[in-house]
């Protein structure tokens, strides 16, 4: 009973710490109309559904995540680069952004293009600036 205690201490203690972040941006405001909520919302949706992606797939590095509104209002040719061997992870990627399709408020016809970041760094919530000097040794003089 101590093993299996302490095993699941320690995989609970290794998945709070290994979480993924998901940075959206975009090059202009291409979701400000055709988004019910606008644009902060659809970065907020979109990061939040992608985050366990991530976590699944350990992805780390940058993605460019290109889809259409057709007509209809229905997501439509989704393309993420750079293509990966394997299109588990960007199947992922696909369902989670359907899952957003109700919140499209489309009837026209538009491209929509986002930047993607995955990371396993824990950003700073308010802005600091981590205190650690880039050289250990910086401003150290003389010798050994």
């Amino acid at each position: 009973m101590k093993k299996l205690f302490s095993f699941l201490a320690m995989g609970l203690f290794t998945l709070s710490f290994s979480q993924t972040y998901v940075k959206v941006s975009f090059d202009k405001d291409q979701v400000e109309t055709i988004y019910k909520g606008g644009q902060k919302k659809f970065e907020t949706d979109l990061s939040g559904n992608l985050r366990y992606t991530g976590n699944v797939f350990q992805a780390n590095g940058d993605f460019r995540l290109s889809f259409t509104l057709n007509d209809k209002g229905e997501i439509a040719d989704v393309k993420l680069l750079p293509e990966l061997y394997d299109k588990t992870f960007e199947r992922e990627v696909k369902r989670d952004l359907k899952r957003m399709e109700k919140h499209f408020a489309g009837k026209q016809n538009q491209e929509v293009s986002v930047n993607l970041s995955f990371g396993r760094d824990i950003q700073p919530s308010d802005a600091r600036v981590a205190f650690q000097a880039r050289d250990p040794f910086a401003g150290q003089t003389g010798s050994r």
